[in-house]
């Protein structure tokens, strides 16, 4: 089965590291909170950084955040997850054109001439980038590089469903207190455009329930309802992406002939949340259906 992208730090990390359980480190990827201004999108990120040390103390890596370049690192042996502006990376323009975005990259070596070998799932690649462009795709992000012991503790199926079920929480999805907030902001249409175009990456962070839901072993008693559950995930998902499409589509012509519909999608997806708050529920009891003996899917 192919995996959905999550986002670029939590997939890197699982290159790493394989002998991690995938999905328990798709826990809280989605816990971002939008902000805004009149000219900025930003995210509010703390529980999701809360749940990735929790996440990084099961496991036992070690890591250091680093300023700096990063070639000691890398000659030492650790493993170097590197930020970067995905506007200075070539290999990256035909999916974000000449757009600035935050990324994550896996360094993986310094070559003889100078060079880097990285890793990138998303914008696929797999191959050299030239140290000059590399060190001024990092720089511009302004941000410390992540330095990792290369080896992590294994831990058993039991102790990873024990995990999901004690982590996953039902009040970290925050989408459809966004868009509640977005409608009753003054902000002219066009902007309110601008913000739901600013959100449109971060939204395969969801994917990761639908991760959870295709790896952990669930019980087979359960998983007709949870087929069910899943594909209402999936619609979910798609139908954000749709919004997003509309509003991107208002930026291109005038805005009032997209903003009626925009605002019934909004109303929906301000109501919408309870599909994944339930997918949610659903997991962590089929999990302790599984802890209580059933019999799980192979």
């Amino acid at each position: 089965m192919k995996q959905q992208w999550v986002d670029c730090y939590i997939d890197k990390l699982l290159a790493i590291y394989p002998q991690i359980q995938s999905y328990t480190a798709m826990i809280d990827r989605w816990a971002f909170i939008p902000e805004w201004t009149a000219t900025e999108v930003d995210f509010n990120l703390k529980r999701v950084l809360e749940t990735e040390q929790r996440l990084f103390e099961l496991y036992g890596i070690r890591r250091q955040f680093n300023s700096g370049w990063i070639d000691e690192a890398l000659q030492s042996g650790l493993r170097v997850l590197l930020p970067c502006d995905l506007y200075y990376m070539p290999h990256a323009k035909v999916f974000y054109g000449v757009e600035h975005a935050g990324h994550y990259i896996w360094v993986q070596k310094l070559m003889p001439d100078g060079s880097y070998q990285i890793f990138d799932d998303h914008p696929a690649f797999n191959g050299v980038m030239a140290g000059d462009a590399l060190r001024q795709a990092h720089e511009a992000m302004k941000l410390p590089y992540q330095a990792l012991e290369p080896e992590c503790e294994r831990i058993s199926d039991e102790q990873a469903v024990q995990y999901i079920a004690r982590m996953l929480q039902s009040d970290s999805f925050h989408l459809g207190r966004f868009a509640n907030q977005l409608l009753n902001t003054d902000l002219s249409p066009n902007r309110k455009c601008e913000i739901l175009k600013g959100t449109r990456h971060m939204q395969h962070r969801l994917n990761g329930l639908l991760r959870i839901m295709d790896h952990a072993p669930l019980p087979v008693s359960g998983m007709e309802d949870m087929t069910m559950t899943r594909q209402s995930v999936t619609n979910y998902i798609d139908g954000w992406r749709a919004t997003v499409n509309l509003a991107l589509k208002g930026m291109l012509v005038p805005v009032e002939t997209v903003w009626d519909r925009l605002e019934q999608r909004l109303h929906k997806h301000a109501e919408g949340d309870r599909v994944l708050t339930e997918a949610a529920a659903q997991i962590v009891g089929n999990l302790e259906l599984a802890s209580d003996g059933g019999r799980t899917r192979s």
